[in-house]
């Protein structure tokens, strides 16, 4: 907030809102991982997406998650603990160069390191989601870290309002602040890097100081659909995260939405949406090494075609749906970051280390996580038909990713901002929370707040506030649906423009620790 009241634009602010995210949050992002830039240059009128998400290092390949035995490592502090499942990390450089482009003059990226550093200098309160995520993975921590951390006291993970403080960050930190990415991707933070992904005490990665040299992000050109007559932007492949969103409001569009008087067919409706729209992911890739048909994925005939499969009064059951690609782990953790500036530029920011704390390899001296991104691709080879599908991990190769930022226009100006995380997919989340404020005309902030659910496997889950509906309960069941309760189903954030006006309004969820600020 500080960087826009003292005049610098959106990317300035969203650079400097990371690297503070990276110092409270470091189980969620940070330096050791990916991320995703989308841009709206008031200027131009342009859009922009920025791909800064990791890659395999030149020597991965696809049996590299077998076990001696031949069958996959489990996931679970095995396949994603240790060097093996590190790639290569791109959002230092991704904030860089897009910084250095869109950014001002008046903020120097070097400058917005600084109240990072500061607070990793001086310490900051671990919140609850912090000390949350070091109880669930204290085993992984511990194992790659016997010594123990800033973490844990006498071998006991830190409390919810403990103060501490992150020196050896800072010290990563100052340096990138003197010499840029540079020290990074080239320097003594390489060297330090690829000593802890080849030599850590516990599983030995093939990450080389050349693929962090090699490292470079992408400019993207967005995607694009519209609902209900709104112009929706998010970034495309190597995430499948806007795909699938858009695939799903594409089917949602045959039918429209029964309304409050249908409470049960709408969430039958959305379930099933999700079964078809999201069941096959496997068109999206990395665009840099597999053609994409994203045409065909978003296309009309795609959702004329499977919105034939769709039963108003049973369940579609499983034998006809194709799940494809890997089952990401519950551990999942992220940060967004949604900003609008004065001038009317627009930016969301997505990063991720993957899991909390990502590998849990923390490099020594330097006080980061490396990320565990690499698990996104599948780890059996068996299990795909396709020597040659994008499925397998290959050398230089993006994964999957599933991050979903949003932009949504009505008439040539912006009316909505989304982005979504934490450990469901976000796709899923968007969907329930697009579907609440455009199709049932909830607030900004109710649209967040609404309960949601998701279908996973066999089970529609709900949250606690739908779930306690009994009646709907009973006529989904009727329907056959298997319902589970699941709290919370993902965080989202959302900013909303008043039509007619100058209001904006900003929405984070308060199943999170994140806020909406303004001047």
């Amino acid at each position: 907030m500080e960087v826009l009241k003292q005049g610098g634009n959106a990317v300035d602010a969203a650079v400097a809102a990371e690297w503070v995210l990276g110092v409270v949050e470091p189980q969620a992002s940070g330096i050791g991982g990916g991320g995703l830039f989308l841009f709206y240059d008031i200027g131009t009128r342009r859009i922009l997406s920025f791909d800064g998400s990791v890659k395999a290092p030149a020597k991965a390949f696809p049996k590299m998650f077998l076990e001696k035995n031949g069958k996959p490592l489990p996931y679970q502090a095995e396949r994603n603990t240790g060097g093996l499942p590190v790639g290569v990390p791109g959002l230092l450089k991704l904030t860089e160069e897009v910084h250095a482009k869109y950014g001002t003059h008046k903020f120097p990226f070097a400058k917005l390191m600084e109240p990072a550093i500061r607070l990793a200098e001086a310490g900051t309160e671990v919140s609850a989601t912090l000390a949350r995520a070091v109880r669930e993975n204290a085993e992984r921590l511990t194992l790659l870290d016997p010594e123990g951390t800033v973490f844990f006291e006498k071998g006991v993970s830190i409390g919810e309002g403990k103060k501490i403080s992150q020196p050896e960050l800072a010290k990563a930190l100052r340096l990138i602040q003197a010499k840029g990415a540079e020290a990074f991707y080239e320097g003594v933070i390489a060297k330090s890097i690829v000593r802890a992904v080849r030599k850590n005490v516990y599983r030995e990665g093939l990450l080389s100081e050349r693929d962090l040299e090699d490292y470079t992000i992408a400019a993207r050109d967005p995607i694009h659909a519209t609902y209900q007559g709104y112009d929706l932007f998010s970034a495309g492949p190597p995430v499948d995260g806007g795909v699938m969103l858009f695939r799903g409001l594409n089917l949602l569009s045959r039918f429209g939405i029964p309304g409050f008087g249908q409470v049960a067919e709408t969430y039958h409706l959305l379930g099933e949406t999700q079964k078809i729209a999201f069941s096959d992911r496997s068109g999206v890739a990395d665009p840099d090494l597999f053609d994409i048909p994203l045409e065909e994925l978003l296309s009309d005939a795609w959702a004329q075609d499977r919105a034939s499969t769709f039963k108003f009064d049973q369940v579609l059951k499983s034998e006809e749906m194709k799940v494809v690609g890997p089952q990401k782990g519950k551990n999942r953790a992220g940060s967004s970051i949604i900003v609008v500036d004065p001038q009317g530029n627009i930016a969301i920011l997505a990063a991720t280390l993957g899991d909390a704390f990502g590998s849990a390899l923390k490099v020594p001296g330097y006080g980061f996580f490396l990320n565990d991104l690499l698990t996104d691709f599948v780890a059996d080879p068996a299990s795909v038909k396709d020597p040659q599908s994008a499925e397998l991990i290959s050398g230089g190769q993006r994964p999957r990713g599933s991050e979903v930022p949003v932009f949504i226009f009505k008439n040539g100006k912006p009316s909505m901002l989304l982005n979504a995380y934490g450990p469901d997919d976000p796709a899923v989340v968007l969907l329930n929370v697009i579907v609440q404020k455009i199709d049932l005309g909830a607030s900004c902030s109710g649209a967040v707040t609404f309960p949601r659910l998701l279908v996973q496997g066999k089970a529609l889950r709900m949250e606690s506030g739908l779930y306690g509906r009994e009646m709907i309960r009973l006529k989904l069941a009727l329907l056959g649906h298997d319902i589970e309760k699941e709290d919370p189903i993902g965080f989202a954030q959302m900013v909303c423009f008043e039509e007619g006006s100058d209001r904006i309004e900003g929405e984070s969820d308060p199943r999170a620790s994140g806020e909406a600020a303004g001047f």
